[in-house]
């Protein structure tokens, strides 16, 4: 079935993820450019999923807890800033930023443990994997 937001006819909308309820993550870009992450439940909500200040926000990974995590970007240019994110409803956004890639990290995926993948770049300019165990 289609995923979509509601009242956005014409927004471009991928699906990045899913658990085992139907509950549907993703990115949206508004027909003004945003770039925003959602969590679509399966009952039909829409929530928007927006880091306040951040330029583009977007939602990679979803676990049965409907933990969502993803990554945010502030700034633009050579100035912009990468960081991961994990956001629960009643929690809100928790920061992610491995400490070997301050402003280069990106969150793409969660366990129902609550354990976080992705990766960032480091100070030499390679890409390295990330496995986070925030317990």
């Amino acid at each position: 079935s289609r995923v979509l937001k509601p009242g956005a006819a014409g927004a471009s909308l991928q699906a990045t993820a899913i658990n085992d309820r139907g509950d549907v993550a993703g990115i949206y870009v508004t027909k003004g450019g945003v770039t925003d992450g959602f969590l679509k439940y399966s009952s039909g909500r829409f929530l928007t999923l927006a880091v306040r200040g951040a330029a583009m926000t977007q939602a990679f990974g979803l676990n049965n807890r409907d933990e969502v995590v993803g990554t945010y970007t502030v700034g633009t240019g050579n100035n912009a800033k990468t960081f991961g994110f994990t956001w629960r409803a009643g929690h809100g956004f928790t920061t992610v930023s491995d400490p070997h890639g301050v402003g280069t990290t990106v969150v793409n995926g969660v366990n129902n443990e609550g354990d976080l993948v992705g990766f960032y770049t480091d100070a030499a300019g390679n890409v390295d994997g990330m496995l986070a165990l925030p317990h």
